[in-house]
């Protein structure tokens, strides 16, 4: 990249290196690759090092930069699956977006007033031992549990991404902003 500042005005104009730029007296023109006059250039135009950035423009680059990082982790976690113990033993429940709804849905529907004793509802999960999902039956108590295990798996995910964030932020060089990372829930 070719930069350049206008003497009038400050501006900084950056230019590809196959612009060829040719100085006579000071003043400086610009064609294409192929020669071709760029006309609507100022001619007062001059060499410009683009200064490097600021230890604060670096720390702050590398805040954002981290903080999405930890973002993303936080949310694919969130949406990798929990376990519960809710049906005796422990087993693995689905927690993308729609599993998260269809499970908001079955615990309400848990909730209703005048429900049958004999009430069950049907949720995916794998036992931990084998890992094979099946769509099992939970009794309103046990779908609750799930549904409160979730809620918590959830929340550990959001307070760690809340904490691991307010250290990116308290942060003073961009060496220990970098070693602020996302450590697996399990």
């Amino acid at each position: 990249m070719q930069n350049f500042q206008n003497t009038v005005n400050q501006s900084i104009w950056a230019f590809e290196n196959d612009v060829i730029v040719t100085e006579i007296s000071g003043v400086y023109s610009f064609a294409t690759a192929a020669g071709v006059p760029l006309t609507t250039i100022p001619t007062t135009l001059v060499p410009y090092d683009v200064p490097a950035p600021t230890d604060a423009q670096l720390l702050s680059a590398a805040q954002a930069k981290q903080t999405a990082t930890l973002t993303q982790a936080a949310a694919s976690s969130m949406v990798g699956g929990y376990t519960s113990t809710a049906l005796g033993s422990a087993y693995t429940y689905p927690s993308k977006t729609t599993d998260q709804i269809n499970m908001l849905g079955s615990v309400s529907a848990s909730l209703l007033p005048g429900l049958a004793s004999t009430w069950t509802t049907p949720f995916w999960c794998a036992p931990v031992a084998t890992g094979v999902w099946a769509y099992a039956s939970h009794t309103a108590a046990q779908i609750q549990q799930v549904g409160a295990d979730g809620k918590a798996w959830i929340v550990s995910n959001q307070t760690q991404l809340a904490s691991l964030n307010a250290q990116v932020a308290a942060a003073t060089t961009v060496a220990a902003v970098q070693a602020i990372v996302w450590t697996p829930i399990t």
